[in-house]
């Protein structure tokens, strides 16, 4: 490939988009979306005065650390069968804290938390409750998760097993809707353009060839892409977990819904078309991000397998819970690895097609 062409496109793309408001629009949507969500649901607590329900046996330090807060009334009882009905009726969250804990947290053992939630009191105040719980938890031992916390619903029949964390769920949900936008609408509208205007014929002649095109409108994609995620990572604290996985797994992301965009651009004659199809194809890309919210779904998970960003979220997830290894989700970024490939032969073919 001609590195000087690839290069000489990418830099005149990244300045015709940000001069396109119909593009600037959709990269900056994600971004404002986080933050109005970040002044309806509050962080750490500050906003919310917060009731949490506590069976503490042992008299841990947690508790005192808890009772300093001007925002949290605590409530003790006498047994985990109370804490549990007191989160029902009065609590947004309740902790058991088994005996031993501090001690444990100082020998560095990672004991288990036990955290009820009532999920039918919404979101804002379980938010605030969890982020202030890790917090406090992480404030006793200068360590990053120094303990296991297991969540539990109180609020359905059935309850749950597991981390239910809001704000990480809508953070991936908003890192795929900007891939999602990047892909669907800038790198489609930047393609289209040449053809609208007649540049991409004097492209193909030029030293830049199908292949140079390609990756050089795909540079433009994966640098705004790269540059919301980091701007929404930022803004959301998302660098906790395992870091590296969470980076490559943004970079593989973000060249797929690139090479899609790509792929639309090659096929679509007109703005009118990419406009037509983007928010059909954008919602099928961000589709698995859902999963989270809609809670286990078995026959949707199996239809959301087939689309290639349920496997960029699944490692995304993973890695923002601190769960992911590169043993643990490398057949996720196989995954990707292949439609990247697969999508770019057809892009390329497109773009030739358009030579002839």
């Amino acid at each position: 490939m001609n590195s000087r062409a690839i290069l000489t496109i990418a830099r005149k793309d990244i300045i015709d988009a940000v001069r396109n408001l119909y593009i600037l629009f959709g990269l900056l949507l994600p971004i404002g979306l986080s933050l109005f969500l970040s002044f309806v649901f509050p962080d750490e607590g500050e906003m919310l005065k917060l009731t949490i329900a506590v069976y503490d046996p042992g008299g841990s330090r947690l508790v005192t650390e808890l009772q300093t807060l001007s925002q949290v009334t605590l409530r003790q009882v006498a047994s985990e069968q109370l804490l549990s009905d007191e989160v029902k009726k009065n609590a947004v969250g309740g902790l058991a804290i088994p005996v031993g804990f501090d001690t444990a947290l100082q020998a560095g053992e990672k004991p288990e938390l036990g955290a009820y939630v009532n999920r039918r009191r919404g979101g804002g105040e379980i938010a605030a409750f969890q982020q202030l719980v890790d917090q406090q938890v992480w404030s006793l031992v200068d360590q990053e998760a120094p303990a296991r916390v297991v969540w539990t619903d109180v609020g359905t029949s059935a309850g749950f097993q597991g981390e239910f964390r809001f704000q990480r769920i809508m953070l991936v949900m908003f890192l795929v809707m900007a891939l999602g936008m990047t892909g669907t609408f800038m790198v489609p509208t930047l393609l289209v353009e040449e053809k609208e205007k007649h540049t991409l014929d004097s492209l193909l002649i030029s030293p830049a060839g199908p292949k140079e095109i390609a990756a050089g409108k795909a540079l433009t994609g994966m640098s705004y892409s790269l540059l919301c995620a980091g701007v929404l990572i930022a803004m959301n604290k998302g660098w906790v977990g395992n870091w590296p996985i969470t980076f490559v797994t943004l970079v593989l992301g973000s060249l797929f819904v690139v090479m899609v965009g790509l792929l639309m651009g090659s096929l679509f004659q007109n703005a009118h078309q990419v406009n037509t199809w983007s928010s059909i194809i954008l919602l099928v890309l961000i589709a698995p991000s859902w999963i989270g919210l809609v809670g286990p779904a078995t026959l949707l998970e199996v239809f959301l397998r087939l689309i290639p960003t349920y496997y960029m979220t699944h490692a995304m997830g993973l890695s923002l819970a601190g769960k992911a290894t590169f043993a643990l989700v490398w057949g996720d970024m196989a995954i990707l690895v292949g439609c990247i490939a697969v999508v770019f032969i057809a892009v390329v073919w497109a773009i030739k097609r358009e030579g002839k």
